[in-house]
């Protein structure tokens, strides 16, 4: 990352832009917090699956619309092109989390969840919740990042946490996964239920790769 991005994010001048990034943020989290939402109602039965599902999908591509004007807004500013390459490589790192959220929900809509087993049901939720704690974390160490750096990296590595406990949270799911029955599964079911479980991870793999960003950008700043 380049070091203008220090004097940049110091700029009052780039509030504007950096509204968009709380916006596309704040996108972001409501389509984690409506995987939740779906995972839950799932667990019951198909019922508003679909409602859910299209709720993610509207907010994942306001989030891309966002990235994209967000774009626009930095091509008409007088701002350096690695000014510029920085601040979209954290947007774009945001952004993964929100597809992924989304590929998650698209897959829960196919699966017959309603009949997995109570255990798989818990574990899903448990990991879906993580992801939500995570990406709430996510937010405030971008939102602190101009007046607290160190807080920032606290915050950094609260996530990096959460993202290890939704890894254990995974290897149960997925002992799950290969040693209770599911009936009313069919073996394709049960591959979409692995890319499922498979997705709720990667949402979190993408809010720690996204705070290694906030704490680069986070320590460049401090010795600055």
């Amino acid at each position: 990352m380049s070091k203008r991005l220090m004097r940049w994010f110091g700029d009052h001048r780039n509030e504007e832009v950096l509204g968009m990034v709380r916006d596309h943020l704040e996108m972001t989290q409501n389509a984690v917090q409506g995987l939740y939402n779906m995972v839950c109602t799932a667990c019951e039965g198909p019922k508003d699956k679909d409602e859910y599902y299209r709720k993610i999908s509207e907010y994942e591509m306001r989030a891309d619309q966002l990235r994209r004007e967000m774009i626009v807004r930095l091509t008409e500013r007088n701002v350096f092109p690695e000014e510029r390459e920085d601040l979209m490589e954290l947007v774009r790192a945001i952004d993964w989390v929100a597809d992924w959220a989304r590929e998650a929900g698209r897959i829960l809509v196919i699966v017959p969840f309603e009949n997995a087993p109570d255990a798989m049901k818990q574990s899903a939720q448990d990991m879906s919740k993580a992801c939500i704690n995570a990406v709430t974390l996510l937010a405030k160490s971008i939102d602190v990042l101009q007046e607290d750096r160190m807080k920032a990296i606290e915050l950094a590595d609260e996530v990096e946490m959460i993202e290890e406990d939704i890894d254990d949270l995974y290897s149960v799911a997925r002992e799950h996964l290969a040693n209770l029955e599911f009936k009313g599964f069919s073996i394709g079911n049960l591959i979409l239920l692995n890319e499922f479980l498979d997705a709720l991870e990667t949402v979190a793999d993408w809010c720690e790769n996204t705070v290694d960003i906030v704490r680069a950008i986070a320590i460049r700043l401090q010795g600055s």
